[in-house]
């Protein structure tokens, strides 16, 4: 399948190599400015351009969107207008609006549209939810998600760190945990019902939301999603109890992109004294893995209809779960969903 893919930053870059590793061709590149232009087009021996038509007339099915967040939603229709199926990166938008313009377009266009929630395909937590699916640990009950890790890099002119162009740093990486915890739960106990949630931060980091806390309620489940930026490396692990078992996973690499992580996932059948332990193996974890496995999921969706990853609906609950934190954290209450 040939590509077209909006972007030229490190991310983009990310996409351009899982494109390669799955046979997809890269057709074109749509960046922001001549010099990005001239250095992608030297850098990665594909052509690229700064205007759109060019773009498009590079005749390309489908476009991945990795341009900054305040512009996916605006790039992600422009390529389903223009008859391109959409791996858009999350967020799929910054706001509601900007979520639901691109459902608007994919229907009104009949295209597939994906969402870059890769955490979906990685290989550890893929197998979490394919446990839970199996009943390994019968209704789940209580999940608890942390991510410990170095600070953000800025992006591509510093853009990470403009409210404008981020559109919350929420939006930014606990949407992945955020979504995971929807994924796990959500098809037991129904959507999220209410969200609670506490943050602090340092003068070198101001609206970063460097520590942050988010509780999740399910009704009879709940989940709880932390993160910290002031750490080093990159460190995630996973705590989900059911009613009849739990899973106990964990991640660890120099950086989210390491591809030789240490990773770890135990089930536990039952509970109390009767209880026993397993290791289980795992697939390859990790961005160097999920990103090709989720380009792989795409194509298949185009070709044989298939479901990707995450769907553009999967997308929207997203957003509307991390505006919802925005809002407990500027409240300091608790958000009704």
């Amino acid at each position: 399948m040939r590509f077209g893919l909006v972007g030229g930053g490190r991310w983009a870059g990310v996409h351009r190599e899982a494109l390669a590793a799955v046979g997809a061709e890269l057709a074109a590149v749509l960046v922001a400015s001549p010099a990005s232009a001239e250095r992608v087009s030297r850098e990665w021996g594909v052509p690229a351009t700064t205007d759109p038509e060019r773009f498009f007339a590079a005749g390309f099915e489908a476009a991945i969107v990795a341009s900054p967040n305040y512009l996916h939603a605006e790039h992600a229709v422009a390529c389903l207008e223009a008859g391109r199926h959409v791996l858009v990166e999350k967020p799929m938008a910054t706001d509601l609006e900007g979520c639901d313009r691109v459902l608007a377009a994919a229907r009104a266009h009949g295209k597939v549209v994906a969402v870059g929630l890769e955490m979906r395909v990685f290989g550890l937590f893929e197998r979490v939810k394919r446990l839970l699916d199996e009943g390994a640990v019968g209704r789940p009950l209580h999940l608890r998600l942390d991510l410990w890790r170095r600070p953000y890099r800025a992006g591509a002119g510093g853009w990470k760190s403009d409210p404008a162009k981020l559109g919350s740093s929420i939006l930014e990486e606990p949407i992945h945990y955020l979504d995971l915890a929807r994924w796990y739960l959500a098809p037991a106990h129904g959507e999220p019902r209410a969200v609670e949630a506490w943050a602090t931060e340092r003068p070198q980091a101001p609206a970063a939301w460097e520590n942050l806390d988010v509780r999740l309620g399910f009704g009879a489940a709940q989940a709880l999603v932390t993160r910290s930026l002031a750490a080093w490396g990159h460190h995630v692990s996973l705590q989900l109890v059911g009613e009849e078992g739990a899973l106990r996973a964990a991640w660890e690499g120099e950086m989210d992109l390491d591809p030789n992580p240490r990773q770890r996932l135990t089930l536990q059948r039952g509970h109390g004294p009767e209880a026993t332990l397993e290791e289980l193996e795992v697939a390859p974890s990790g961005h160097a893995f999920d990103v090709p496995r989720q380009a792989a999921a795409f194509v298949a969706a185009v070709r044989t209809g298939s479901a990707p990853a995450a769907t553009a609906a999967d997308g929207r609950a997203s957003v509307a779960l991390c505006l919802a934190v925005e809002r407990a954290l500027a409240t300091g209450g608790r958000v009704t969903l």
